[in-house]
């Protein structure tokens, strides 16, 4: 068997091990990009050494994104903003649902869609749909753009890496100020949270920003086998809507209406750190990270 052995770290004393094909590498402006095959999970993108998506699950994290807050939905949700994603399976998942009339997506690496483009083509198919439109550039600036203007999205989908480095500022508290700012009577916002095992503070602190601008909040979790335990997503509405309970039936690889429901179940230990950690609802002033 061709190629090498590659770890991703994940905590301490604790990786992940794959066997690799590289086929791609690249340091790019904002991070390294390595894309690789596997015998296991197929093609596989890693973003500074951490396993961002294998073509073996990546639909389970997709789908949850995307059909949660669709299926929730009072409303159509007929404009779409997608902050990150540049693999394209966001994108793929969105453009899925008939009642979407446009998707913009902002990506500030150039080089994550070309390479995902290129190498993992399968990922989404749907790049030259007439309803979607890229931007290159930082999505705080963007959104805080948005909101000058009086423009506003239906769905916001925060698809973006861990805080470290230039994705700081879309963890912080004036972004999710323009966040509710820039959504229409309605609306709803979901991101991911990380993994409450490895990463026990970003989950509750996410929960208590968004409930600093937000009527609703809620949690659900998501089982991607490539991380190594399960996600945690959390979600928004600005009316107060709950989107812990499905309104239509959608249906996906993974997703269906009883996985939804039963996703916002949460376990006694997440449970714990929701309520270790907030103080009367009130964000902290310093954040995890």
């Amino acid at each position: 068997m061709t190629g090498h052995w590659w770890s991703e770290r994940i905590g301490p004393g604790y990786s992940h091990g794959y066997h690799i094909q590289r086929l791609y590498e690249e340091r790019t402006p904002y991070q390294h990009l390595l894309i690789f095959n596997n015998p296991q999970w197929g093609k596989c993108l890693a973003l500074d050494g951490i396993v961002q998506l294998t073509q073996g699950d990546e639909y389970i994290y997709h789908e949850m994104m995307v059909y949660v807050p669709m299926a929730a939905a009072s409303l159509p949700l007929r404009r779409v903003l997608i902050i990150g994603g540049g693999d394209g399976g966001t994108l793929r998942e969105v453009l899925k649902h008939p009642q979407v009339e446009e998707v913009v997506m902002v990506e500030l690496d150039s080089s994550v869609v070309t390479a995902c483009r290129k190498y993992i083509p399968e990922l989404c198919p749907q790049w030259k749909d007439p309803r979607f439109e890229l931007v290159i550039g930082d999505g705080a600036a963007f959104l805080r753009d948005k909101r000058e203007k009086g423009e506003g999205f239906d769905l916001i989908l925060l698809d973006s890496t861990d805080p470290v480095g230039p994705a700081v500022v879309l963890f912080e508290s004036p972004f999710h100020q323009d966040l509710h700012a820039c959504l229409n009577q309605g609306g709803m916002v979901v991101r991911q949270a990380g993994l409450p095992f490895t990463m026990p503070d970003l989950m509750p602190f996410l929960t208590c920003r968004f409930r600093e601008f937000f009527p609703w909040v809620g949690v659900y979790r998501v089982p991607v086998p490539t991380y190594g335990e399960e996600m945690a997503f959390v979600a928004a509405s600005k009316d107060g809507s709950s989107m812990a309970r499905p309104r239509s039936e959608l249906k996906g690889r993974f997703y269906n209406s009883e996985v939804h429901s039963a996703s916002f179940a949460l376990p006694s230990s997440w449970l714990a750190l929701l309520e270790g950690y907030r103080d009367n609802g009130v964000v902290p002033v310093e954040a995890p990270f």
